[in-house]
Protein backbone atom coordinates (compact mmCIF):
# COMPACT_ATOMS: atom_id res chain seq x y z
CA UNK A 1 0.00 0.00 0.00
CA UNK A 2 3.01 2.16 0.70
CA UNK A 3 3.32 2.62 -3.52
CA UNK A 4 0.06 3.90 -3.30
CA UNK A 5 0.44 6.75 -0.51
CA UNK A 6 0.94 9.08 -3.39
CA UNK A 7 -2.23 8.28 -5.28
CA UNK A 8 -6.00 9.30 -4.27
CA UNK A 9 -8.68 7.21 -3.39
CA UNK A 10 -10.24 7.45 -6.71
CA UNK A 11 -6.98 7.34 -8.47
CA UNK A 12 -6.85 3.34 -6.64
CA UNK A 13 -10.33 2.37 -7.82
CA UNK A 14 -9.26 3.52 -10.92
CA UNK A 15 -6.08 1.28 -10.93
CA UNK A 16 -8.08 -1.54 -9.77
CA UNK A 17 -10.69 -0.92 -12.40
CA UNK A 18 -8.57 -1.07 -14.98
CA UNK A 19 -6.55 -4.11 -13.69
CA UNK A 20 -10.32 -6.04 -12.98
CA UNK A 21 -11.12 -4.96 -16.37
CA UNK A 22 -8.47 -6.81 -18.14
CA UNK A 23 -8.71 -9.77 -15.87
CA UNK A 24 -12.82 -10.01 -16.55
CA UNK A 25 -12.19 -9.83 -20.21
CA UNK A 26 -9.45 -12.19 -19.97
CA UNK A 27 -11.63 -14.71 -18.50
CA UNK A 28 -14.42 -13.86 -21.28
CA UNK A 29 -11.99 -14.32 -24.13
CA UNK A 30 -12.04 -18.06 -23.25
CA UNK A 31 -16.10 -18.32 -22.84
CA UNK A 32 -17.87 -18.55 -26.05
CA UNK A 33 -21.39 -18.88 -27.20
CA UNK A 34 -22.04 -20.38 -30.57
CA UNK A 35 -18.56 -20.23 -31.28
CA UNK A 36 -18.55 -16.37 -30.25
CA UNK A 37 -16.33 -15.21 -27.06
CA UNK A 38 -18.06 -13.79 -25.09
CA UNK A 39 -15.61 -10.53 -24.28
CA UNK A 40 -17.07 -9.32 -27.63
CA UNK A 41 -20.43 -8.23 -26.21
CA UNK A 42 -18.31 -6.03 -23.83
CA UNK A 43 -15.61 -4.56 -26.22
CA UNK A 44 -16.53 -2.03 -28.93
CA UNK A 45 -17.07 -3.63 -31.98
CA UNK A 46 -18.71 -0.45 -34.45
CA UNK A 47 -20.60 -3.03 -36.19
CA UNK A 48 -22.49 -3.82 -33.23
CA UNK A 49 -23.04 -0.25 -31.91
CA UNK A 50 -24.43 0.74 -35.40
CA UNK A 51 -26.90 -2.52 -34.23
CA UNK A 52 -27.89 -1.28 -31.19
CA UNK A 53 -24.92 -2.64 -28.95
CA UNK A 54 -24.51 0.94 -27.13
CA UNK A 55 -23.42 0.21 -24.01
CA UNK A 56 -20.66 -1.20 -25.79
CA UNK A 57 -19.32 2.56 -25.44
CA UNK A 58 -19.00 1.89 -21.89
CA UNK A 59 -18.29 -1.22 -21.30
CA UNK A 60 -15.12 -0.77 -23.54
CA UNK A 61 -14.12 1.72 -21.50
CA UNK A 62 -12.82 -1.30 -18.83
CA UNK A 63 -13.20 -4.41 -20.11
CA UNK A 64 -9.94 -5.50 -22.02
CA UNK A 65 -9.65 -8.83 -24.00
CA UNK A 66 -7.17 -11.22 -23.38
CA UNK A 67 -4.14 -10.13 -26.08
CA UNK A 68 -0.86 -8.91 -26.02
CA UNK A 69 -2.44 -5.32 -27.18
CA UNK A 70 -4.64 -5.75 -24.38
CA UNK A 71 -1.83 -6.44 -22.06
CA UNK A 72 0.33 -3.23 -22.94
CA UNK A 73 -3.17 -1.00 -22.82
CA UNK A 74 -3.66 -1.87 -19.16
CA UNK A 75 0.05 -1.18 -18.27
CA UNK A 76 0.78 2.03 -19.83
CA UNK A 77 -3.06 3.41 -18.82
CA UNK A 78 -2.71 1.98 -15.10
CA UNK A 79 0.92 3.47 -14.58
CA UNK A 80 -0.83 6.99 -16.33
CA UNK A 81 -2.98 6.95 -13.80
CA UNK A 82 -0.34 6.07 -10.78
CA UNK A 83 1.82 9.27 -12.37
CA UNK A 84 -0.79 11.63 -12.67
CA UNK A 85 -3.36 11.34 -10.04
CA UNK A 86 -1.38 13.87 -7.86
CA UNK A 87 -2.04 16.75 -10.39
CA UNK A 88 -5.33 15.87 -10.35
CA UNK A 89 -6.67 15.76 -6.30
CA UNK A 90 -7.22 19.45 -6.20
CA UNK A 91 -9.11 19.76 -9.36
CA UNK A 92 -11.94 17.11 -8.73
CA UNK A 93 -14.06 15.51 -6.34
CA UNK A 94 -14.57 12.46 -5.80
CA UNK A 95 -17.82 12.23 -7.69
CA UNK A 96 -16.49 14.67 -10.06
CA UNK A 97 -13.42 12.04 -10.50
CA UNK A 98 -15.34 9.06 -11.65
CA UNK A 99 -17.99 10.93 -14.19
CA UNK A 100 -15.57 12.45 -15.45
CA UNK A 101 -13.52 10.26 -16.64
CA UNK A 102 -16.70 8.17 -17.65
CA UNK A 103 -18.13 10.66 -19.62
CA UNK A 104 -15.00 11.82 -21.66
CA UNK A 105 -14.37 8.10 -22.11
CA UNK A 106 -17.98 7.32 -23.36
CA UNK A 107 -17.52 10.41 -25.84
CA UNK A 108 -14.15 9.55 -27.16
CA UNK A 109 -15.55 6.13 -27.71
CA UNK A 110 -18.43 7.58 -29.46
CA UNK A 111 -16.14 9.73 -31.75
CA UNK A 112 -14.46 6.17 -32.44
CA UNK A 113 -17.42 5.19 -33.42
CA UNK A 114 -18.12 8.23 -35.81
CA UNK A 115 -14.84 8.50 -37.46
CA UNK A 116 -13.90 4.88 -37.69
CA UNK A 117 -15.11 2.18 -40.34
CA UNK A 118 -17.54 -0.47 -38.91
CA UNK A 119 -14.66 -2.75 -38.70
CA UNK A 120 -12.86 -1.67 -36.12
CA UNK A 121 -12.69 -3.29 -32.44
CA UNK A 122 -11.20 -1.27 -29.35
CA UNK A 123 -11.44 -0.78 -25.90
CA UNK A 124 -9.25 0.57 -23.27
CA UNK A 125 -9.47 3.48 -20.71
CA UNK A 126 -7.18 6.37 -22.38
CA UNK A 127 -9.54 8.65 -23.47
CA UNK A 128 -11.10 8.77 -19.97
CA UNK A 129 -7.74 9.31 -18.68
CA UNK A 130 -6.91 11.81 -21.74
CA UNK A 131 -10.56 13.58 -20.37
CA UNK A 132 -9.17 13.74 -16.74
CA UNK A 133 -6.02 15.24 -17.76
CA UNK A 134 -7.07 17.55 -20.09
CA UNK A 135 -10.05 18.65 -17.68
CA UNK A 136 -7.43 19.64 -15.18
CA UNK A 137 -5.50 21.88 -17.54
CA UNK A 138 -8.35 23.92 -18.31
CA UNK A 139 -9.47 24.05 -14.60
CA UNK A 140 -6.19 25.48 -13.87
CA UNK A 141 -6.93 28.05 -16.61
CA UNK A 142 -10.80 29.03 -15.77
CA UNK A 143 -9.68 29.10 -11.72
CA UNK A 144 -6.16 30.90 -11.76
CA UNK A 145 -6.22 32.82 -15.24
CA UNK A 146 -3.27 31.26 -16.28
CA UNK A 147 -1.72 28.15 -17.70
CA UNK A 148 -0.30 25.60 -15.75
CA UNK A 149 2.87 24.47 -17.61
CA UNK A 150 3.20 21.54 -15.86
CA UNK A 151 0.17 20.25 -16.42
CA UNK A 152 0.27 21.16 -19.85
CA UNK A 153 3.58 19.67 -20.39
CA UNK A 154 2.44 16.20 -18.98
CA UNK A 155 -0.71 16.30 -20.72
CA UNK A 156 1.50 16.99 -24.61
CA UNK A 157 3.80 14.47 -23.23
CA UNK A 158 1.34 11.54 -22.25
CA UNK A 159 -0.89 12.46 -25.57
CA UNK A 160 1.58 12.59 -28.44
CA UNK A 161 3.35 9.48 -27.03
CA UNK A 162 0.80 7.42 -26.46
CA UNK A 163 -1.48 8.34 -29.26
CA UNK A 164 1.53 8.25 -32.47
CA UNK A 165 4.30 6.04 -30.89
CA UNK A 166 2.34 3.00 -31.61
CA UNK A 167 0.01 1.29 -34.51
CA UNK A 168 -3.73 0.16 -33.55
CA UNK A 169 -3.97 3.42 -31.46
CA UNK A 170 -7.55 4.90 -31.55
CA UNK A 171 -6.94 8.68 -32.44
CA UNK A 172 -10.53 9.99 -32.15
CA UNK A 173 -10.97 8.44 -28.74
CA UNK A 174 -7.70 10.29 -27.30
CA UNK A 175 -8.87 12.88 -28.75
CA UNK A 176 -12.92 12.79 -27.87
CA UNK A 177 -12.09 12.40 -24.84
CA UNK A 178 -9.21 15.28 -24.55
CA UNK A 179 -12.26 17.57 -26.09
CA UNK A 180 -15.35 17.14 -23.34
CA UNK A 181 -12.68 17.09 -20.95
CA UNK A 182 -11.45 20.77 -21.62
CA UNK A 183 -15.32 21.45 -21.35
CA UNK A 184 -15.68 20.05 -18.34
CA UNK A 185 -12.57 21.06 -16.63
CA UNK A 186 -13.49 25.03 -17.92
CA UNK A 187 -16.91 25.11 -16.22
CA UNK A 188 -15.82 23.69 -12.96
CA UNK A 189 -13.15 26.28 -12.78
CA UNK A 190 -15.34 28.88 -13.76
CA UNK A 191 -18.00 27.78 -10.99
CA UNK A 192 -15.68 27.24 -8.21
CA UNK A 193 -13.81 30.95 -9.45
CA UNK A 194 -16.92 32.61 -8.71
CA UNK A 195 -17.68 30.58 -5.26
CA UNK A 196 -13.94 31.81 -4.28
CA UNK A 197 -14.63 35.24 -5.42
CA UNK A 198 -18.04 35.35 -3.63
CA UNK A 199 -16.68 34.02 -0.97
CA UNK A 200 -13.63 36.87 -0.52
CA UNK A 201 -16.01 39.44 -1.47
CA UNK A 202 -18.36 38.30 1.78
CA UNK A 203 -15.64 37.45 3.83
CA UNK A 204 -15.64 33.74 3.67
CA UNK A 205 -13.01 31.52 5.13
CA UNK A 206 -13.43 28.94 2.15
CA UNK A 207 -15.73 28.21 -0.33
CA UNK A 208 -18.39 25.58 -0.76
Amino acid sequence: MYAFSRVSKQGRYLIYAIIGGFIIGSALSFVAINGIPLVLFFVQSNADVARGFIWELFTSIIIVPWSGLGLIDVFFNALAVYFVDPLLSSVYSERQYYLTFLLTGFFGNLLSFVFYSSQIVSFGASGGIFGLIAGAVSYDYAFNKRVNMNLLGWFLFVFVFSTFSARNIDVFAHLGGSLLGIGIGYYLGSTNRKKYLRGAYYGWSSYP
